[in-house]
């Protein structure tokens, strides 16, 4: 019986075509790809790559420039509601001075997000800047959002711790926040 053999080069080159038609393929397929399809793989994939870093700090700079870079991502409330975790993460660990400055610099990109000022006014509460804290506490209340209660209970708190125990003038405060928030 006699056995079909190719020259060593024929078959190399046989392998090569089919390699190359199967990469054509794979190209061609990525480029009929749709672009919001390709951008939401994309933003899905530096989500998950920030989401990665050990650090809560550097992930949460991986995580706030991919929302900086990509406003109308569909991956955007994901990343935001991490940014968030973060921030209470770091909260419950007492750091409250890279809390403040995560929670000001998210309140400077996403300035209707109440809960973030939450996180911004309790920090400053724990740095011993009372009136920030208020402010802070105070828009965070009058937003509708998941943390406006516990704000208004810890602001009527703070509030009270300094001015003697009294309440008077806290609408004053609330009001003011109000029209900064409608701005």
């Amino acid at each position: 019986m006699k056995m079909f053999r190719l020259p060593f080069g024929r078959l190399l080159v046989l392998i090569m075509l089919a390699l190359g038609a199967g990469l054509a393929d794979a190209r061609a397929q990525e480029e009929e790809e749709p672009a919001e399809t390709r951008q939401y793989r994309q933003d899905y994939e530096r989500l998950q790559k920030a989401m990665s870093v050990s650090d809560p700090v550097k992930r949460a700079d991986a995580l706030y420039a991919m929302m900086k870079d990509r406003p109308d991502s569909k991956v955007f409330d994901y990343a935001q509601g991490n940014y968030l975790l973060i921030l209470e993460s770091l909260s419950k660990a007492e750091k409250y001075a890279q809390v403040a400055t995560l929670a000001q610099r998210f309140i400077n990109l996403r300035p209707r997000v109440g809960e973030t000022y939450y996180f911004y006014g309790a920090a400053l509460k724990n740095l011993q800047r009372y009136p920030e804290s208020i402010e802070a506490l105070a828009k965070c209340a009058v937003t509708k959002n998941s943390a406006s209660r516990k704000a208004r209970d810890f602001l009527e708190f703070v509030y009270r711790s300094q001015n003697k125990g009294s309440l008077v003038g806290l609408d004053r405060v609330l009001k003011k926040a109000q029209t900064e928030m409608n701005k």
